[in-house]
């Protein structure tokens, strides 16, 4: 497996924790004092942390794995 792409499984799945982490922080602190459509801000957030994650697992399940494999090897006799 190429070095980019667990770099780029990493950062995503850091990315995705974040706005996991500011969802949850916007839900908890939440000011009642905005409008009311707000609330849906900290559920977005933890939607794009879904997302990301399942782009990682999938692309772990088509791609990653047949890498990791390489070619069969052809043993000659």
């Amino acid at each position: 497996m190429r070095p980019t792409t667990v770099a780029a499984i990493i950062t995503a799945l850091l990315v995705g924790g974040l706005a996991l982490a500011l969802g949850i922080y916007a839900f908890v602190e939440r000011n009642y004092a905005k409008p009311w459509f707000f609330w849906i801000a900290p559920l977005l957030a933890i939607g794009f942390f879904g997302a990301m994650v399942n782009l990682c697992v999938q692309y772990w399940l088509k791609v990653g794995r047949l890498e990791t494999k390489g070619r069969p090897v052809r043993e000659t006799h």
